[in-house]
């Protein structure tokens, strides 16, 4: 049989995480429901009187309004007081019932339990609750014998985890989205420091080129006209630069080489009158290496233009085994030696997070022989493997993204949530199995009879783990249709020799019918699978107690297993979600920069690059418009300079990832006074050191 084309009912993926609350609250209800029913069901089996039938009556009345409070809102936040009086309440209409119900009440001990787990935090939690539910021995032996003690004891602590499962994964989720707004606002956060990192090392070096070849270009119209085109030449190539570093800023990587980056901080020092002597003897290196020691020698010389006075510097870069060291020296000690912890992601401090995240070390200091030495040493393959996400408690997938624009995602290791749900559905299908061994076991009459059906219970199980952790939604239709044909024969087989059916025998079968097919179809599988067992027991001589209450514990099992399956890939698909959120606020926040890039700097940069063309033209026949168009020119980078200082500024200094309308404006009009007063600074130093 050709199987069946995905998306046609067989492989549809789950549900959307926006019905989760709406799907948690039916389940819970759902639960609650049947196994309310299965102990009213033990009570009126024992064939009571009036009076015992309204006792009973009266402890429902009492103990499901506390349960379904419990279960449905947020108990963890009342006052405790509130939920000191809740436990003891529902403890009093758990135990004192005992006395005139009897056993078929000791059932309800389970809703205590999973109270327990709802109400109470810290280290009292769990000993409260063993204590709670291991009363039940006690009691038990007491009314009934140490027969069946064990057996309650197990049915009490598996229903305390079902109640507490679909209570409380609900929230779970909750908190799961709650958690992942944050992370991305975080990731928001983390993209504007790299920005301001950016901005700082690429375009604060070009405009600075830029700034200085104008000048020493303004010097030259008249006695070395030659000399000052050349120099108009490299602005314009570094304008160029520049407008392409500022579409890279926004976008988040650019490749870049150490060799020529030598070349060109030998250009701009030798432009500076700054002696400028290169060795290199590293080789190739790799891509994200070559990359960050570029902008270290970027940033290192960009310092030297700016913040000393030095008339001479060397570059080398060695290769030393599996390592490669850069070193950048001037003899201009002076204000380069207040950059070497640079904080915020700027300056020479922006230069150690680089080297940290390529596995290697940075250091700025002055040297003994009056220079001051940048010294950057790093692994040629640095250690591989996924990082710590302070964001989400654990090893997580660590977000590279290339020249091209394609992302590496390292494996991530389970999130606490995903191992919390998935513990839950895996001990509640061991429990359900160790019932339902219990209930078949007496009705073996020979071991060969209790071991063929120990088998079909094994495939049965198997199979339904493989339903319930896997995604079988996306198995094609045949292997889908197979696994469940398998599960259903696995299920009815033991009927041939057993002749009757046993507690929540089609229990797994119906939870599976729910979790891999889609639609109303479903729904009629699952109410069909569980109703068979209702004429086999009338034809088994069952009595009408016996045959509800068979047909009601397996619906109730198959609506277990499909509510903490659901939950759990529900909390998977949350998680996985965490990424592509985190991708998607990132690429927002990257368009926003380009725009306030491109109103910042990119008029400028055009405008330099434009006059720097018309100079070109004008020299050497017109020297006197050549000059006013590079005061221009000297005008217009000195501006910008300023302005990717102040942006790089207020990039760091926002401290979230999108701020209120109001606050916003409250920043930007600080902006514009910063900007101001950064600007008329910065044309005083600029115009004192010419």
């Amino acid at each position: 049989m050709p199987d069946k084309p995905r998306g046609e009912g067989w492989g549809d993926e789950p549900d959307p995480p926006y019905q989760t609350p709406r799907m948690a609250l039916l389940v819970t209800l759902g639960v609650l429901g049947g196994h309310t029913l299965v102990t009213v069901l033990n009570v009126l089996g024992e064939e009571p009187g009036a009076a015992r039938i309204a006792l009973l009556a009266v402890c429902l009345a009492a103990l499901l309004p506390l349960q379904f409070a419990c279960s449905t809102r947020r108990p963890r936040t009342w006052p405790v007081p509130v939920r000191v009086l809740t436990l003891c309440a529902q403890a009093v209409v758990t135990y004192l019932p005992l006395v005139w119900l009897g056993m078929p009440w000791g059932a309800m001990t389970g809703l205590l339990g999973g109270s327990i787990l709802l109400l109470v935090t810290g280290p009292l939690r769990w000993p409260l609750f063993a204590l709670a539910t291991g009363a039940i021995v006690p009691i038990v032996v007491t009314i009934a014998g140490t027969g069946i003690a064990l057996y309650s004891l197990g049915v009490t602590l598996l229903f305390s985890l079902i109640v507490y499962g679909v209570s409380s994964l609900s929230d779970l989720v909750s908190e799961l989205r709650e958690t992942r707004r944050e992370i991305a606002g975080m990731a928001v956060v983390r993209e504007r420091l790299r920005v301001a990192g950016d901005l700082h090392d690429l375009l604060g070096y070009s405009l600075s080129a830029i700034t200085l070849k104008t000048e020493l270009s303004h010097r030259m119209v008249v006695p070395a006209p030659d000399r000052a085109r050349a120099e108009i030449a490299g602005v314009f190539g570094i304008a160029g630069e520049a407008l392409t570093d500022m579409s890279l800023v926004a976008t988040g990587y650019r490749d870049m080489s150490l060799v020529a980056e030598a070349e060109s901080a030998r250009s701009v020092l030798t432009a500076a009158g700054i002696e400028a002597v290169t060795e290199l003897d590293c080789g190739p290196l790799p891509r994200e290496l070559d990359t960050v020691l570029a902008i270290v020698l970027r940033e290192a010389v960009t310092n030297a233009l700016r913040h000393s006075k030095a008339e001479h510097c060397t570059i080398t870069a060695v290769r030393e085994g599996g390592t490669v060291t850069l070193r950048v020296r001037n003899d201009g000690v002076g204000e380069t030696s207040r950059d070497t912890t640079g904080g915020g992601g700027s300056g020479l401090g922006n230069l150690a997070a680089r080297l940290n995240g390529v596995g290697g070390e940075f250091t700025g200091r002055p040297t003994e022989d009056g220079w001051f030495e940048l010294l950057a040493h790093a692994p040629l393959e640095p250690a591989k493997g996924p990082k710590a996400d302070p964001d989400t408690g654990g090893a997580a997938a660590v977000d590279r993204t290339d020249g091209a624009g394609s992302e590496e995602r390292a494996p991530a290791a389970p999130h606490w949530a995903v191992r919390m749900a998935r513990g839950m559905l895996v001990a509640v299908v061991v429990g359900y199995t160790l019932v339902v061994v219990i209930n078949a076991s007496a009705g073996a009459e020979s071991g060969r009879e209790l071991l063929g059906f120990l088998g079909c219970l094994a495939v049965v199980v198997a199979l339904q783990f493989l339903h319930s952790l896997r995604r079988p939604r996306t198995w094609p239709a045949g292997t889908l249709a197979l696994s469940l044909t398998l599960q259903a024969l696995a299920t009815y087989a033991p009927l041939l020799w057993l002749g009757a059916p046993w507690g929540s025998m089609a229990g797994f079968l119906a939870g599976s019918l729910l979790i891999t097919l889609v639609g109303t179809r479903r729904l009629w599988l699952y109410g069909a699978a569980v109703g068979v067992i209702a004429p086999l027991a009338v034809a088994a001589g069952n009595p009408l107690y016996d045959v509800v209450y068979l047909t009601d514990s397996s619906l109730v099992a198959g609506l277990v297993i499909y509510g903490f399956t659901a939950l759990y890939r529900l909390v998977i698909a949350l998680h996985e979600a965490r990424g592509a959120l985190v991708r998607l606020a990132v690429d927002r926040e990257r368009l926003l920069v380009e725009r306030e890039l491109h109103e910042v700097l990119g008029s400028s940069l055009s405008a330099i690059a434009m006059k720097c063309a018309l100079v070109q033209r004008l020299l050497p026949d017109g020297p006197e418009a050549a000059q006013n168009e590079l005061t221009a020119v000297l005008d217009l980078s000195r501006r910008a300079l300023a302005d990717v200082r102040l942006v790089a500024r207020g990039y760091r200094s926002l401290p979230g990832a999108r701020e209120k309308p109001e606050r916003r404006g409250a920043h930007d009009a600080a902006l514009g006074t910063h900007l101001a007063e950064d600007r008329s600074l910065t044309l005083r130093q600029e115009d004192a050191a010419i």
